[in-house]
C-alpha cells in the first residue's frame, strides 16, 4: 500500500467543511456537530466512517455512519474494525520502546544486532533511525511494482530482496524520507528480541493488557470479526461512484501497517500512552521528540509519531492509508483531548484528517478555518525558496512569477501560487502549509504540515 503521506500539493485538494466552533458544548451538541461533520463527508462520497472522541482519557462519542460493507449493506458501528494501515507506526514505535525500557534494547543498536541479513550497503542504522524515517533505506512502496507487490503472500526474505540491491538513498541521519522498508525491519527487530512473531507478541503484550479487544496484526487471510471492506471513489469517467478497493494480501505492510481495529480501541492506545500505562513518561517524551538531522534541521516526527501545532495548540499522532482505507488519530495532550477518525474510502488520509480537525477545531474553540495572511514577497526571500525539490511524491519546481514564490508539478504540469504566512512560511490552501529552511542564501528544505501536523520533507537538488 502506499504509505500515509500527504504531500504539500496534493492538499490542495482535501475536503473543506464550513461548520461553526464552539468552545464548549454538551454531549447533545458534540453528537449534532459530529453528525453533520460526517454527513458532509457521506456526500463526498465516502462509504462509511467510525468518530470517536476522548477527554482526559475517557471516551465520550463514539459512533459510526455509513456502510462498512456496501455488498451486503452492513452499517458501520463503533464496534465496526477498519485496517489503520500506518498508524500501525504508532504502535510499533511504542512496542519497540516498551522492550527499551525493559533493558532488551537500545535505539542506538546497529540493527544488523538483530538482523544481520537487513540490507544495509554496509552502513551503521540504527534502531533509532528506523523509527524516525533517517535511515535511508529505499522504501518499497516507492518501487514502480509497489501495487503488485501489495497482493503477494511475500516472505520476510522475499521483502527484503525487493530493495536489497536499491542504493540508499542519503547517510544515515541527514535526510528525512518516509520508508515503510525501515519499519518493516523493525518489526522483525522485535521478533528477533521476544523470540515471537510480531502478531502474537503484541497481543500477548499491548492488545490484550488494554483491553483492545477488537484489535490484531490482520492479513487478508484472517477472519477478522467486524471487519469492514475498503472502497475507491470511480474512476476517471465517474468519481462520484464507489468501487471494491484492489485486493491486497496485507502482508507487507507487516508491522508498518497490518493491524485492524476500532476508533475506540485507538483511543484505548492512546489514553496508555499518555499515562504511562505502556511506556516510561521519559520515553514517551523521546517518541514526541522532534528529529535532528545531522546539518542541524529539526523535523517534526519523532518515533512514529508525526508532530505539529494547531493554531497554538500542540497535536501528536499518526496517519494511515492503503487498500480503500484512510485514517487519523491525534492526540491534543495539552487539552487532554484525543480524536480517532476512520474511513473505508479512498487511498489517502486526507478525508478522515479533515474530519478530524474540524471536530478538533469545534473543541477547542478555534475559528472554522485559519485566516490566510498573503503578504508581499521580499525579493531576497523568493530568490533564495526558487528552485527544484524532491520528495516522496515527486518533484516540484519553485518559480518566481508577478513577484509571487509559484509552483509547479513536473509529472503533471499542474502549477499554483504560494501565499506568504510569515518568513519562508507559505501556504497552499488554509490547511497546508511549507516552512522552508533556509542556509546561505537558498532553502535546504521544504517542510510540509497540514492541519498543522507534519506531513513530508522535500529536499532542494537544484
Amino acid at each position: 500500500m502506499r504509505a500515509a503521506r500527504l504531500s504539500l500539493y496534493i492538499a490542495i485538494l482535501l475536503l473543506a467543511f464550513s461548520l461553526p466552533a464552539a468552545a464548549q458544548m454538551s454531549d447533545a451538541q458534540l453528537a449534532e456537530r459530529v453528525d453533520a461533520i460526517a454527513a458532509k463527508a457521506l456526500s463526498r462520497p465516502t462509504a462509511g466512517l467510525s468518530v470517536a472522541i476522548s477527554r482526559d482519557g475517557k471516551v465520550i462519542f463514539a459512533k459510526g455512519y455509513g456502510m462498512a460493507n456496501l455488498d451486503h449493506s452492513v452499517h458501520v458501528t463503533p464496534y465496526t474494525v477498519f485496517h489503520i494501515c500506518s498508524i500501525s507506526k504508532n504502535l510499533l514505535s511504542g512496542v519497540i520502546l516498551q522492550l527499551v525500557d525493559q533493558g532488551k534494547l537500545s535505539l542506538d543498536d546497529d540493527v544488523t544486532k538483530y538482523v544481520p541479513e537487513a540490507p544495509l550497503h554496509g552502513r551503521r542504522v540504527t534502531v533509532r533511525q528506523l523509527l524516525d524515517h533517517t535511515s535511508g533505506i529505499y522504501s518499497f512502496t516507492s518501487l514502480p511494482e509497489a501495487d503488485a507487490n501489495e497482493r503477494l503472500d511475500l516472505t520476510q526474505d522475499q521483502v527484503l530482496a525487493l530493495f536489497k540491491d536499491k542504493p540508499p538513498l542519503f547517510d544515515p541521519g541527514s535526510g528525512w524520507r518516509y520508508d515503510n522498508s525501515a519499519f518493516y525491519i523493525a518489526g522483525m527487530v522485535v521478533e528477533r528480541v521476544t523470540k515471537q512473531d510480531y502478531g502474537s507478541y503484541v497481543k500477548a503484550n499491548i492488545f490484550k493488557p488494554l483491553g483492545m479487544d477488537s484489535a490484531s496484526l490482520c492479513y487478508a487471510r484472517d477472519v477478522v470479526p467486524h471487519l469492514s471492506s475498503g472502497y475507491e471513489r470511480g474512476n476517471k469517467q465517474d468519481t462520484n461512484i464507489l468501487v471494491n478497493a484492489g485486493y491486497l494480501s496485507w502482508r507487507l505492510p507487516f508491522a508498518a501497517g497490518a493491524v485492524c481495529a476500532t476508533a475506540i480501541d485507538l483511543l484505548k492506545w492512546q489514553a496508555a500512552l499518555d499515562t504511562g500505562q505502556v511506556i516510561r513518561p521519559s520515553s514517551l517524551a523521546l517518541m514526541r521528540q522532534p528529529t535532528v538531522l545531522t546539518d542541524g534541521t529539526s523535523v517534526d516526527y519523532g518515533l512514529g509519531t508525526r508532530l505539529g501545532s494547531l493554531e497554538g495548540h500542540r497535536v501528536v499522532g499518526h496517519t494511515g492509508s492503503g487498500g480503500g482505507f484512510g485514517n487519523m488519530l491525534l492526540d491534543y495532550p495539552d487539552d487532554h483531548l484525543a480524536i480517532a477518525v476512520l474511513t473505508n474510502t479512498g487511498s489517502n488520509a486526507g478525508s478522515a484528517l479533515a474530519i478530524g480537525t474540524t471536530i478538533a477545531r469545534s473543541m477547542l474553540g478555534l475559528p472554522e478555518q485559519k485566516t490566510l495572511a498573503d503578504l508581499e514577497v521580499p525579493p531576497d526571500e523568493l530568490a533564495a525558496l526558487t528552485g527544484t525539490y524532491e520528495g516522496d511524491d515527486g518533484t516540484v519546481e519553485n518559480f518566481a512569477k508577478d513577484g509571487k514564490l509559484h509552483f509547479r508539478i513536473l509529472a503533471s504540469g499542474a502549477e499554483g501560487v504560494l501565499s506568504r504566512q510569515a518568513k519562508n512560511v507559505y501556504a497552499i490552501s488554509p490547511d497546508a502549509d511549507a516552512h522552508f529552511i533556509v542556509s546561505d542564501g537558498k532553502a535546504k528544505w521544504a517542510i510540509l504540515y497540514n492541519s498543522g501536523v507534519f506531513m513530508d520533507v522535500y529536499r532542494r537538488v537544484r
